[in-house]
């Protein structure tokens, strides 16, 4: 939110100064970066993704690369003496940082330096855990569907077991009857 802040000012009038209007052009492409990272960052946690040591690497050069071309562009223009034109430090930032898909494709890439390596004892930590979790959540719903057929097996010889006793009373009591009324007679 600085950065495009720092933007607005700096693509204000000629009266702020040379400095404000320099770090307010090379706020955009940061603010960019920056955007970037983060969305990289979301995606690498909420997906879990691990990358092999080498692709980390990569990455971790590709940030500090960004962040070095970045101060090496701004350090000319936050001296007192304001260079006139382009410097070449200034013209590698832009060359790089020019497109705003570059920008936010750098910022992307930050966030894989900082993910698990594939095979680290975190990584394989962060699976077992996953596996022990789907295991315990299959498990409590076989539980669940146990204990429900259970249940449902124990509801109908319930009924079996009253309607059975429905039966012997029904076929009891006539019988009962007729048998009283004979041995009166």
């Amino acid at each position: 939110m600085g950065s495009v802040i720092l933007y607005a000012v700096g693509q204000g009038g000629t009266d702020v100064p040379t400095q404000v209007r320099a770090a307010g052009a090379y706020a955009l492409p940061v603010s960019i970066y920056l955007l970037g990272a983060l969305i990289g960052i979301i995606f690498v946690r909420r997906a879990s993704v691990t990358v092999p040591s080498a692709a980390q690497v990569a990455s971790r050069a590709a940030s500090v690369v960004s962040l070095v071309t970045l101060l090496a562009a701004m350090v000319p223009y936050l001296m007192p003496e304001v260079p006139q034109g382009m410097t070449l430090p200034a013209t590698l930032f832009w060359s790089v940082f020019g497109l705003p898909i570059v920008s936010f494709a750098l910022g992307f890439v930050y966030a894989f330096a900082w993910a698990p390596i594939t095979g680290s004892a975190a990584d394989l930590f962060a699976r077992e855990a996953e596996e022990r979790r789907v295991a315990r959540e299959a498990e409590e719903e076989r539980a669940a569907m146990k204990a429900s057929s259970e249940a449902r097996a124990q509801r109908r010889a319930a009924r079996a077991r009253r309607a059975e006793e429905k039966r012997a009373k029904k076929a009891g009591k006539p019988a009962g009857k007729k048998k009283g009324k004979l041995g009166s007679r």
